[in-house]
């Protein structure tokens, strides 16, 4: 947990914006690189070509990079432009593991918030169960007090038939004084109220201490590195995100996707707002179709 509380203290003192929960430009610089099915031009297919045989392709949770798997050889990873070869080790820094399979680097795209930083982060958050604790815990949920779209996913969720942690997390400066007050609720009934609507007045309050304060910014402080950019935001039991709102979250939550939807490692809303503002997806659904064509026509020439 050290080093991932240096790599965070490290990018606030980079960036002093993210102290102040300004993740519009990183919002912004997200929405500037979804359009990567571009990145696979003619000139990468003849890169491959030239390879040899290629028999898996796999992007990374890292920007534009990928891990392919030839025939007989080493994983390598390369830029998906085809410009940068990675020599050298990768180390998944969520997990404290290297990335050397194609297995592996499905696994990088999994978030394991039990196991994360030895363990020691969920304590370190401000978290709220909620739910049925007769079904087997399903899902953590980054909720802040301020969103709509949080506040209506909690008023209209049944709590018999989920079992959650809601993890408080403020999404801007503005929202920071309100998520305090629904962590510092008297009660749980109390702070499940305000993050339901908002409203804090005539609410029970416990006096609020530093390590209160500490445990409601954690989740701020971590939000680039854990990949939160928009509430709610779902990190299922079995590592599986979406970032938004489902379109049935019973569902979701159970992991019954509906007969046309896809299941993906993480999934993202189109209509909930991105935290600064603007939407944003984690994942374009469309890369590893683009990939899945880019490898049979390279296969077709070979």
């Amino acid at each position: 947990m050290k080093l991932i509380t240096g790599i965070a203290l490290a990018m606030l003192v980079a960036s002093p914006s993210l102290l102040a929960l300004d993740l519009e430009q990183e919002a912004k610089l997200k929405n500037a690189e979804t359009d990567i099915q571009s990145s696979f031009s003619d000139d990468v297919k003849a890169m491959m070509s030239e390879l040899g045989d290629v028999e898996n392709v796999r992007m990374l949770p890292i920007k534009n990079v990928m891990l392919i798997q030839l025939k007989g050889k080493q994983p390598i990873f390369i830029s998906s432009n085809g410009r940068f070869l990675i020599d050298g080790d990768i180390k998944d820094l969520w997990s404290m593991t290297p990335v050397k399979t194609v297995e592996q680097a499905e696994e990088s795209w999994l978030l394991h918030l039990d196991s994360f930083a030895n363990g020691t982060l969920m304590d370190q958050m401000a978290v709220i169960p909620f739910g049925n604790p007769a079904i087997s815990k399903q899902a953590r949920v980054f909720v802040s007090p301020t969103v709509k779209e949080s506040q209506e996913f909690l008023a209209n969720l049944d709590p018999s038939k989920v079992n959650l942690d809601l993890i408080i997390m403020p999404h801007d400066k503005g929202s920071i004084t309100t998520s305090m007050k629904a962590w510092c609720g008297y009660s749980t009934t109390d702070s499940l109220q305000v993050l339901m609507t908002g409203e804090a007045e005539n609410v029970g309050q416990r006096e609020c201490s530093e390590e209160d304060l500490k445990k409601v910014m954690t989740p701020m402080l971590m939000a680039t590195y854990l990949d939160v950019t928009k509430v709610p935001y779902f990190v299922r039991i079995d590592g599986k995100r979406f970032s938004g709102l489902p379109n049935n979250p019973v569902e979701w939550l159970e992991n019954k996707p509906s007969p046309d939807e896809v299941e993906q490692v993480v999934q993202t809303s189109e209509t909930t707002p991105a935290i600064g503002k603007e939407p944003v997806q984690l994942i374009e659904d469309p890369i590893e179709k683009e990939m899945a064509e880019a490898m049979a026509n390279v296969t077709e020439k070979q």
